[in-house]
């Protein structure tokens, strides 16, 4: 008789706490076969520990005794990599914590944005990485697309002097109260406007978060008075949501 539905989450979810509980082991096995020495000596545990912990991988199927000593299974490789990556996702969203806490609850954001994105918040000594980051991507992206809630009069003059070079076109969208900063603060302000390739507009509400599409990559900025952290993407899935989030921006702007 076949096992019952939740007989194999069962047993998922028994070879999930087994991956967890011997991950310092099957990291060493993922380099490479290991003899039970070798493996008391890469971990510092004693003998008894390595058998038992062998013998546990061995039931689940993850292991296997081999000339060498001992090895992963093709099905242990392939579990090892699935929960390795997972840790690593999970440790990127613990990562974005901050950015997360900081973005309304209501905001649909794709989990890839994050697992598969660069995660940068400002340090001590360094409180504008993210911003340096913008600035690395934006400079190589031939159209940039930004909405901000935020207005930085250094980052227009750039990006007006890039669109005058014809180097690249942009178009940007700010709140009313950043459009202000941007004009009081940028003293050819209004060249800026009337250059061809910089479309600045504006929208009359709030915007949770900034979001900058590159030609191949998306940032998204998430701020609580000032910024808290930028995720940084080339993931297709998280492209895709960004444009989408953009046009909709976009068609709720207006030129200034």
């Amino acid at each position: 008789m076949a096992p019952s539905t939740d007989d194999r989450e069962c047993d998922v979810a028994s070879l999930a706490d087994t991956l967890r509980k011997r991950a310092p082991l099957l990291a060493r096995l993922a380099d490479g076969p290991r003899d039970q020495r070798d493996l008391r000596d890469e971990l510092g545990v004693s003998r008894s520990t390595v058998y038992k912990s062998v013998s546990e991988l061995e039931e689940a199927g993850l292991v296997v005794e081999c000339e060498a000593g001992y090895a992963l299974t093709e099905f242990g490789r392939l579990a090892w990599q699935r929960h390795d990556a997972y840790l690593a996702r999970l440790r990127r969203l613990d990562e974005a914590r901050p950015l997360l806490e900081a973005i309304p609850e209501d905001r649909q954001l794709p989990p890839s944005l994050f697992e598969h994105g660069r995660i940068i918040v400002p340090g001590r000594h360094a409180p504008e990485r993210p911003l340096v980051r913008l600035e690395e991507l934006g400079a190589d992206a031939d159209h940039l697309r930004v909405a901000s809630p935020a207005g930085m009069p250094r980052y227009l003059e750039v990006l007006h002097e890039n669109v005058a070079d014809g180097a690249q076109t942009v178009t940007m969208i700010v709140e009313g109260d950043a459009l202000g900063r941007l004009e009081s603060g940028y003293d050819r302000f209004e060249a800026a406007v009337d250059t061809d390739g910089l479309d600045l507009r504006t929208v009359a509400d709030e915007l949770p978060f900034a979001v900058a599409l590159f030609d191949d990559a998306l940032g998204l900025f998430a701020y609580e008075d000032v910024m808290v952290g930028a995720a940084f993407t080339g993931d297709e899935d998280a492209l895709r949501w960004g444009r989408r989030v953009f046009d909709r921006i976009r068609d709720r702007s207006e030129p200034v």
